[in-house]
């Protein structure tokens, strides 16, 4: 939209310039703008918003200034038998920037051409001549008839005809029948990314089944392929990748400020599956993993350990050579919501919420002892990990650089890579060990690639050394030894069993225990260990973490289902009879006191308990007899009773009689 100031409209009026300010303020359409002069507010006047006479005389102005006015001896209508249709003029004001150049543009070749054909007695073969010398001066292929055409519209004041309306002119408008155009898309707008022939074909079909009405009235597959354009960008994305291509093209994303971050605050870790094929140390052909760790403030990379496939164990060690090679221990970890990582005696389970992890008890982690916090991304969402930048620098760097690389996709494998591999000419991890770290030396050696200005013109190591130096933070840290201690695995709580504890370490189960773990047969206790040294473990109390014992690996407990060895069986045995022998001392120490026997001993708490006793004599009682007549109206009053004694000494006569 084309705007004018109070100045112009004053000129324009023939007014003062105050009456152009106070008849500005009354217009609802005036908006105020500094002006780029003097940097100053004015306002401003839609030219649509101008009254007519104004208006016209700017409109005017406008064309004596782009050299649009006609110059004609006679008028057109005299010059001219041809009856033509009326021409819907349109105001200069009332065409894009662009289109006054085109117009203006189109106005001096006219005039060129006017001056050219003047200079010939026959005009006519001017024209061919000034349309190659257009073309080759201007690159504008033109011909005799657009002159005449654009030199008619010219004379007449028609811009609308100088202007070039081809293309755009039915932009917005299809031939494509609504319920058509819906069944194609239906089929277009597919993660299964059918091409445009495919889906034009189907809605071809449908419609002949269903809506044969409508077969007849649709346009060709370039129609459709044309009003595809019309559908948002966004929503192509979606319909055709799916969600997550959508949410990390389209969605709007929150920026991460650093500026109040200090060194050592946060370490993210995540794993990447290397660009390139190498030889195992079992000798096999694949293709390893890295576990890194990036400083997130100065973008660092502490470290990066090669494996097989990423766990919690390469995790483990990835931190702990971070630590050992000098980055101290961080305040806090950035991980995603991978097993390798949210692993309940490293870090816990962070956002994997699982009934059965609910139900048990998870020992302290090795997190909380180094006084480490973790944070965890929000699960599906990748945009949060800056690391992987670091991982596409990988492999543009070095990855690329490797003979055997086989890229992120199939479409990306180099044809020698296949040949190498069969060959197996290819580094092995032992080789890759030796070169990783110069990998990683030289990432960390580059230019500092984040957003705080101070550090453009430094090296990521710098802007590391820099803080550190500085003294402004708290840095961390401690011993081999230590780390060795604070850094090792944990089991789940679980009771002592027959064979003791155990832990269960590349599919299998291995045992522990000393010549004291029968004594402590079902209690409750979680297992600590070093993965380097699988040699013993120690055992803590489940409720108050406190140390009870050292257990030395019982490997003659495993033993193979047929043909075990001879000597695991000797060994079980020994150990058996040497549990068993002190348990029976065990015993024997419990059963040291034998001063009384058993039934001594019932015999004494017989007549302890029946001290004071005695069976009460009643006054007066109702006697049973054999006649119960003689008995009627008896009443005894006194009450004598056997002597049983007496009574016993005559059932011993007369035993065997």
């Amino acid at each position: 939209m084309e705007y004018i100031n109070t100045v112009q409209f004053a000129e324009l009026k023939g007014c003062t310039v105050q009456y152009a300010r106070r008849f500005f303020k009354e217009q609802q359409e005036t908006i105020t703008q500094n002006n780029p002069v003097n940097n100053r507010p004015q306002s401003l006047l839609p030219v649509s918003a101008l009254p007519d006479d104004i208006r016209a005389k700017y409109n005017k102005q406008k064309q004596q200034e782009l050299g649009l006015q006609p110059e004609l001896k006679e008028p057109l209508e005299q010059r001219s038998k041809t009856v033509k249709t009326p021409v819907q003029k349109k105001r200069l004001d009332e065409f894009t920037e662009s289109e006054r150049e085109e117009i203006a543009m189109w106005c001096d070749l006219l005039k060129e051409w006017q001056a050219a054909r003047a200079r010939f007695k026959n005009r006519t073969e001017a024209d061919p001549l000034f349309c190659a010398k257009v073309k080759l001066e201007r690159g504008i292929d033109i011909s005799p008839d657009i002159l005449y055409r654009k030199y008619r519209a010219y004379c007449e004041n028609d811009y609308c005809g100088i202007v070039d309306k081809r293309g755009g002119w039915n932009k917005g408008k299809s031939c494509i029948d609504d319920t058509v155009w819906s069944i194609f898309t239906s089929y277009y707008l597919t993660t299964r990314q059918l091409k445009v022939e495919n889906c034009y074909n189907k809605t071809i079909a449908v419609c002949k089944e269903f809506y044969p009405e409508l077969v007849c009235s649709i346009p060709s597959s370039r129609t459709f392929r044309r009003h595809i354009d019309t559908i948002p960008d966004a929503v192509i994305e979606y319909g055709r990748k799916g969600k997550k291509a959508f949410m990390d093209k389209y969605l709007e994303y929150a920026e991460r400020d650093v500026r109040n971050l200090k060194v050592n605050d946060i370490w993210i870790a995540d794993n990447h599956t290397l660009d390139f094929f190498t030889i195992s140390d079992d000798g096999e052909v694949h293709r390893p993993s890295i576990t890194t760790f990036q400083e997130a403030k100065s973008g660092v990379i502490t470290a990066a350990e090669l494996c097989d496939h990423p766990n919690s164990d390469t995790t483990r060690l990835a931190l702990r050579s971070a630590i050992l090679q000098g980055f101290g221990i961080p305040m806090g970890v950035y991980f995603d919501n991978g097993s390798e990582f949210l692993t309940g005696d490293l870090a816990g389970r962070g956002h994997r919420k699982k009934s059965d992890w609910q139900k048990v008890e998870i020992p302290v982690q090795i997190l909380s002892l180094l006084g480490i916090d973790m944070v965890n991304a929000l699960p599906r969402n990748a945009r949060a990990k800056p690391i992987e930048r670091f991982f596409n620098t990988f492999k543009e760097h070095y990855s690329k650089s490797v003979e055997s690389y086989c890229g992120g996709k199939p479409d990306e494998r180099p044809e020698e890579c296949k040949q190498l591999v069969k060959e197996r000419k290819l580094i092995t991890d032992a080789e890759l060990r030796e070169i990783l770290p110069i990998f990683i030396k030289g990432h960390n050696s580059e230019l500092y690639g984040g957003k705080e200005k101070q550090y453009r013109k430094m090296k990521r190591i710098d802007v590391w050394n820099e803080a550190v130096r500085s003294g402004d933070i708290e840095f961390r840290t401690t011993d081999a030894a230590n780390l060795t201690l604070l850094m090792r695995r944990t089991t789940r709580v679980q009771k002592i069993k027959r064979n003791g504890v155990f832990i269960e370490w590349a599919g299998r189960k291995i045992w522990y225990n000393d010549d004291n773990t029968v004594f402590h047969v079902n209690e409750e206790v979680y297992v600590r260990f070093d993965p380097a040294d699988l040699r013993e473990v120690q055992v803590y109390e489940k409720d108050t973490d406190r140390f009870l014992y050292t257990y030395q690996c019982a490997e003659y407990l495993s033993t193979p289902f047929a043909g075990a060895e001879k000597e695991d069986i000797q060994t079980l045995m020994r150990h058996q009879r040497q549990t068993r022998k002190a348990v029976k001392k065990s015993l024997d120490d419990y059963k040291k006191f034998d001063a009384v026997s058993l039934l001594k001993a019932e015999l004494l708490r017989a007549e302890q308990n029946s001290a004071g006793y005695e069976i009460a004599k009643p006054d007066s009682f109702t006697p049973v007899i054999a006649n119960e007549l003689e008995a009627s109206g008896m009443n005894i009053t006194r009450v004598e009773f056997a002597d049983l004694k007496r009574l016993n000494d005559v059932q011993e006569k007369s035993k065997g009689a």
